[in-house]
């Protein structure tokens, strides 16, 4: 199970933007349909040709990305959320519903993370371990109480980075405010995921390079034995 892209530089010695937001590609695959589907409401108000719009730019990226023979993960991902809303935005006739999995989503992702430090199982802590190869069991270990505390604070963050999508977006989407909506999202996406990545890894960097030298030193007594 591979590390989610929020947690994968949490063990590097260096940050890197570019990774985290998957480069100029992906940072227009994944702002490009919000960003169509806001200027193309703003200016017609319809509902139909700003569906039509935001579905066709993110059929497009995958499309590229198949003829260039890449890989269409990201492409594919940002793809099925455009699908989502816009189903449930046609089938309601209501523009702001093009949002609403969004919300849920961000919801349930709140709700997952306060949830696994309530568990005393952070889900930081789950990804980093796996990164870093912790044994089994490190979670009762004493000399790692620190790195626990430190994981669970930044579940706790990024309980509260979702949760915050979820409040800004939730009275937007009761009111049916579709271009602040699209505005909102847009604003707590990419800038707001960028950010906790970042904060992970500069959370977790000082047990990082104690983790790389511990294991340094395991690998130079084995090869003196």
């Amino acid at each position: 199970m591979p590390a989610p892209r929020w947690m994968s530089q949490a063990a590097s010695e260096e940050f890197s933007w570019s990774q985290t937001l998957g480069g100029t590609r992906g940072v227009i695959e994944t702002s490009a349909p919000g960003l169509i589907f806001v200027i193309v409401y703003v200016a017609t108000h319809a509902l139909v040709p700003t569906l039509v719009a935001a579905s066709a730019v993110a059929v497009i990226a995958c499309i590229i990305r198949l003829i260039q023979r890449q890989s269409i993960q990201q492409a594919v991902s940002g793809f099925f959320g455009v699908a989502v809303g816009v189903i449930l935005a046609a089938a309601t006739g209501r523009g702001e519903n093009y949002f609403a999995w969004g919300i849920v989503t961000n919801l349930a992702m709140a709700a997952a993370f306060a949830l696994s430090v309530l568990a005393r199982r952070s889900l930081v802590g789950f990804f980093y371990a796996m990164l870093t190869g912790l044994p089994t069991g490190w979670q009762r270990e004493p000399s790692l109480r620190p790195l626990r505390r430190r994981c669970a604070l930044l579940t706790w963050m990024w309980a509260g980075l979702f949760g915050l999508r979820v409040a800004v977006q939730a009275p937007l989407w009761a009111a049916c405010a579709v271009a602040a909506l699209g505005i909102a999202k847009l604003a707590l996406g990419l800038p707001l995921f960028a950010l906790g990545a970042w904060a992970t890894w500069w959370g977790l960097r000082d047990y990082s390079s104690s983790s790389v030298s511990s294991s340094e030193d395991g690998d130079a007594t084995a090869s003196r034995s």
